[in-house]
């Protein structure tokens, strides 16, 4: 061959690998546009121009008709490619995202008509990642739930847990009892503490990696010896039985939803065995005595936010942080009483009539703050609970700092609660009423259904009745 036939061939070769990723998918004289098949290694993470998860290949539009300008950027995206290869980790490769973007692609190729070669090259690259996981130090477990996920046949826990709550959410259309705030804030608790039990850093992990025997061991050891600021010793008997109350739930829902195969197992039904105290060392919480109210009565100031939540919850036996979170428009009339719109349980919802000193107090209330919307605006409601939980740490200090820490033992802010009640029954109000104005359930009859409580006017009536022997008592000196 001669010297001419070698330089030509030279020069096709160099102007092959000029236009190598470069198509002109329009035809001649449109647009180029960079293309290339993803390395296997950057399937499903976000790429470096929008963000969106990498497919099986690589397109980007380059927005020239010039060729060598074209070259140019193709080269700029070559190295953005090249650049995120080398700052690949283990962690992004085998990230939740890079299994949920596999799992898209795969199922899109099934969904069409000749998506069987693809999903046979995905299930090609796939494997190759897999066997090359041992000699990056990849967790056989990452690995696992990688492969559960991207196949489609895992159920996610964190999927679980956003749609558990949504289904169980207030107006919900499957007619399931909906969550209360707090209820859905101890759940994410709950998985927060199972996530970090399986080791789920890369939020991988599904409803079918907890075996009987993880949840066991999770309910039993994990659980228990979690030590927090509030239980250095550990979390307590109830607080486990709690959590695990909870997830068990959850995985109900799972298996009734079609979410989980019938033949799955729920880990948290544990067999019956030996009864579990809920707390060795559960406090006995007594009622206040009227000479310790008059002293919280005259530690505080009327007019202060602290001063007049405590007089409220005394007198009306509400539960203080209830009482921190009225809203103006839950005032009946010129103060007379308040509507409770939102409680720790059903019963609580209830109309509260306020008497004597305790209306005045109110209605001065209102007067001041009444611009706000709130009766209480000093409290900081927290979004996320929709209580007022500084009441309830300010109130623990100021307790010890009156009455003495060594009262921790058997007083409490909702101690008021208890005295209340208390001085109700001495007063003799009928045991049905009192349930009406606390809002507890009380004991049910087959004529329970029928009784629909007293009316407003009537339970002012018993609630004077608890003021007055408040008075007689000695509680209420200092209000």
């Amino acid at each position: 061959m001669s010297t001419g036939s070698l330089s030509r061939l030279d020069h096709k070769e160099t102007d092959k690998d000029d236009m190598r990723y470069l198509v002109q998918p329009r035809g001649p004289g449109k647009s180029w546009v960079f293309r290339m098949l993803t390395p296997p290694d950057l399937i499903g993470l976000p790429n470096p121009w929008d963000g969106k998860p990498l497919g099986k290949e690589i397109k980007k539009g380059l927005a020239t008709r010039h060729l060598p300008e074209a070259r140019k950027r193709r080269d700029i995206a070559l190295g953005d490619i090249r650049r995120l290869q080398r700052q690949l980790s283990n962690d992004d490769a085998w990230s939740l995202q890079s299994a949920m973007a596999w799992r898209e692609m795969t199922e899109e190729a099934q969904r069409r008509q000749d998506g069987e070669d693809i999903v046979e090259g995905y299930d090609l690259v796939l494997n190759d990642r897999v066997e090359q996981a041992a000699s990056q130090g990849v967790p056989s477990a990452t690995v696992k739930r990688f492969i559960r996920i991207a196949s489609g046949k895992g159920y996610l826990l964190t999927l679980a847990h956003e749609q558990y709550v949504d289904a169980r959410r207030p107006g919900n259309p499957y007619g399931y009892s909906p969550l209360k705030r707090t209820t859905v804030m101890n759940l994410d608790t709950a998985m927060k503490h199972l996530r970090a039990f399986l080791s789920d850093d890369a939020n991988t992990a599904c409803m079918e990696d907890v075996t009987p025997d993880l949840a066991r061991s999770f309910r039993d050891t994990y659980l228990p010896s979690l030590q927090k600021h509030r239980s250095p010793e550990g979390l307590s008997a109830k607080t486990v039985a709690k959590n695990v109350t909870l997830l068990k739930m959850m995985w109900v829902w799972a298996a009734e939803s079609g979410r989980l195969p019938k033949k799955h197992r729920n880990p948290w039904d544990f067999p019956k065995g030996i009864s579990r105290t809920t707390n060795s060392q559960t406090k006995a919480r007594e009622d206040y005595r009227p000479e310790e109210t008059v002293k919280l009565l005259k530690a505080t100031e009327r007019g202060s936010r602290q001063g007049d939540v405590v007089r409220l919850a005394i007198a009306t036996g509400c539960r203080a942080d209830e009482i921190a979170t009225i809203s103006i428009k839950d005032i009946k009339g010129d103060g007379v009483g308040f509507y409770l719109a939102h409680g720790k349980s059903k019963n609580a919802l209830r109309f509260i009539p306020v008497v004597g000193a305790a209306r005045t107090l109110l209605q001065a209330r209102v007067a001041a703050h009444g611009s706000s919307g709130r009766v209480f605006p000093e409290w900081p409601i927290r979004p996320a609970s929709g209580k007022a939980a500084a009441v309830s740490q300010w109130f623990t200090r100021f307790r010890r700092e009156v009455l003495g820490v060594e009262t921790d033992k058997r007083l409490a802010l909702h101690s008021t609660r208890h005295t209340w009640r208390t001085v109700a029954r001495r007063a003799g109000v009928r045991e049905a009423d009192i349930n009406d104005l606390g809002g507890w359930a009380g004991q049910r009859t087959s004529s329970s259904v029928y009784d629909h409580g007293l009316l407003e006017d009537q339970l002012e009536a018993a609630q004077q009745k608890v003021w007055d022997e408040l008075q007689r008592a000695g509680y209420l000196e200092g209000f």
